[in-house]
């Protein structure tokens, strides 16, 4: 693909999707990340798009996001800026140990009050969500009785789970009730489907390939349930031989499935039309400072063919909430309906809402209520995709360690550069330096020093690695041989006290190994992600370091066992 095809295919992209991040687009291109930023640097100065953390908005109003294109009420991505720079109050959901201790860490030095939804993050004002086990539990006696009404008295479930709190009590309090309703319940397997139709597709096909006797399917949630259903449909099983239930009805697939009165015959709903305003009325709550109870459980109802008509009619937008029924039998934990407000209490300008699966009919839906609950109280909802606010925040983490790292650049000095993201964000701190000399592998860093008359730019040589824009192999390695320099800025992969540091590109190594030996001084420049984990090659023991430069997130227990073997850690503060 030539240079300008792929702009186009960039350009394309970003129009058809509002937002499309830097790994995608260099997926889909097949180039390096490196590459796919150039490409954005030299398109936004054609004005053919905006380049925001992580990636590439459209330009042109009339293209919008996924998240927003159900019309123009819809909530707007905004781009500039950082997240707790922009709101007052944050609603979010966990999504994984490493993503959380970064959001707490930000949102905790801002103050900036937290409502979970679904599931805890830590330092929350109060968790909104069903009370997972007990639905679960119920939705499993269901099970139980409806094998029973239908002659089976045995049940061997397959159950398509997930690894956070609150899917595992779905999944723990599904299998208590079916055995407690039929006490022979085995469950055959019992598997992470990574909240994703393609896993819960493939999970579901093999397993009822290797057991055929599965005849009851339990899904944390309506994605993998339709990964489920699709799966048997494609075995051509009978309906009658196995049962689909799931937790959530979070839209019209499943409901439309339950209606079929095919493969799924029971669903647990959860109600995002009651989940969305208890979150915002959460967060007015909070901003307010106002004590919330620790958990605000919502509603949930198990509903078939016959009985979901009483809480929803379907028309021709699809299904619609009976606000009515609901209330006349449902219990909701706050007010969502109130008009007048107590004196006093003040409204947030905008709530943040961080989610973590775009693509799942139950974050659509709590996005469009939440924003028509927000809206009607002129309240902005900012919508940030999960993966795109974890990149944004490391984008700012890496360089902030790249500006520390160009702190310890004096002149006359004789510095190796490797190549790698923070290594990047270093030249470009060190483009109006006077008086060193670089010496590199990186094809983004030479670029970014080579204007520079004041800087000695020497190039190690070597055959070019596209994905990483790496200069490597026996030419690159046979010029560091015949170099000495005074600092090394090294980038590997992972990072333990034990393995010490390795990498995931086995073709990177021995020039990593050739840089450390014609270094002085050995400076490691690495976000705290990468500490902890073993990749595939190992470059050298931890010793060999003389200076980490990393982020604060790095746990303090881990950068005190750095300083007991000798190395200094400065860390980069934003």
């Amino acid at each position: 693909m030539s240079a300008l095809e792929r702009a186009k295919r960039i350009v394309s992209l970003v129009e058809a999707q509002g937002f499309v991040s830097v790994k995608e687009l260099s997926e889909s291109c097949a180039v390096s990340e490196m590459t796919i930023r150039r490409d954005l640097q030299g398109l936004e100065q054609d004005k053919q798009l905006r380049r925001t953390y992580g990636g590439a908005i459209a330009l042109r109003p009339g293209n919008r996001s996924a998240l927003d294109s159900e019309g123009p009420a819809q909530p707007v991505l905004k781009p500039e800026g950082t997240l707790v720079d922009r709101v007052d109050v944050l609603v979010t959901s966990s999504v994984d140990p490493k993503y959380d201790r970064i959001l707490l860490d930000r949102v905790g030095r801002r103050s900036i009050p937290i409502i979970a939804e679904s599931t805890g993050v830590g330092h929350e004002e109060t968790v909104v969500s069903v009370d997972n086990y007990q639905a679960g539990m119920a939705l499993g006696q269901w099970a139980a009785n409806y094998a029973r009404e239908h002659g089976d008295e045995q049940a061997f479930a397959l159950d398509l789970t997930y690894q956070l709190p609150n899917t595992q009590a779905r999944s723990q309090g599904f299998v208590a009730g079916l055995r407690g309703g039929l006490p022979g319940a085995e469950v055959v397997l019992s598997i992470n489907a990574q909240s994703r139709y393609e896993t819960a597709y493939k999970l579901t096909t093999d397993a009822l390939t290797v057991y055929p006797n599965i005849n009851v399917i339990f899904a944390i949630n309506d994605t993998t349930a339709w990964g489920a259903i699709q799966a048997c449909r494609d075995l051509d099983l009978s309906p009658d031989s196995v049962l689909v239930v799931t937790f959530g009805l979070e839209g019209d697939t499943l409901k439309n499935a339950l209606m079929d009165g095919a493969y799924c015959k029971a669903g647990l709903a959860m109600f995002p039309e009651i989940v969305a305003p208890v979150c915002v009325e959460a967060a007015i709550a909070a901003f307010n400072r106002k004590h919330l109870a620790r958990q605000l459980t919502t509603p949930h109802a198990i509903l078939t063919r016959e009985t979901l008509p009483r809480l929803y009619r379907q028309t021709d937008a699809g299904w619609q909430i009976e606000w009515a029924a609901v209330r006349n039998s449902l219990s909701l934990p706050l007010d969502i309906g109130k008009t007048d407000r107590e004196v006093g209490i003040a409204l947030p300008k905008r709530i943040g809402f961080i989610v973590p699966f775009r693509e799942h009919e139950w974050y659509k839906n709590l996005i469009a209520c939440m924003q028509a609950h927000a809206g009607s109280l002129k309240i902005e909802l900012e919508i940030v995709d999960a993966d795109r606010s974890l990149e944004g925040e490391m984008v700012l983490r890496r360089r902030g360690i790249a500006q520390v790292a160009a702190e310890q650049v004096e002149p006359k000095d004789v510095i190796l550069i490797d190549s790698g993201q923070i290594t990047t964000y270093l030249a470009e701190e060190l483009a109006s330096k006077q008086g060193i000399t670089a010496i590199t592998n990186s094809i983004p860093v030479f670029e970014l020093l080579k204007n520079n008359p004041g800087i000695t730019l020497i190039s190690t040589g070597g055959l070019l690695r596209h994905s990483t824009d790496a200069l490597i192999g026996p030419t690159a390695e046979a010029a560091l041989r015949e170099l000495r320099t005074d600092k090394l800025f090294l980038v590997v992969t992972g990072i333990t006290l034990d393995f010490g540091l390795s990498h995931t590109d086995l073709t990177e190594v021995a020039v990593k190994q050739a840089m450390i030996r014609a270094a002085r001084e050995i400076i490691l420049v690495a976000d705290h992600t990468v500490f902890g984990h073993e990749a595939v090659a190992q470059v050298a023991p931890t010793s060999v370091v003389h200076k980490v430069i990393t982020d604060e997130a790095l746990p303090a227990s881990t950068r005190l066992e750095l300083a007991k073997r000798g190395i200094e850690v400065l860390v980069a503060r934003i």
